[in-house]
C-alpha cells in the first residue's frame, strides 16, 4: 500500500487508488463500556492517506 502508514486508517477508496473519492472520515465500531458485551459505539476517524492529507 502506497498511501498512509501501516498504523493509519485508510478508507476503501484510497486503498483502491481512487483518491478523488476519499471518504475523509472512516466509521469504526469500537466496543464501549456499556452494560452488555454486545454494546458498540461508532466513531469516525480521519482517513490517513498521504495523498489526501491537506
Amino acid at each position: 500500500m502506497d498511501c498512509g502508514s501501516e498504523s493509519a486508517a485508510v478508507c476503501w477508496f484510497c486503498r483502491k487508488g481512487r483518491h478523488a473519492d476519499c471518504m475523509g472520515a472512516i466509521p469504526r465500531d469500537a466496543k464501549s463500556d456499556g452494560p452488555h458485551d454486545c454494546t458498540f459505539d461508532t466513531s469516525l476517524v480521519p482517513c490517513g492517506c498521504d495523498h489526501c492529507a491537506g
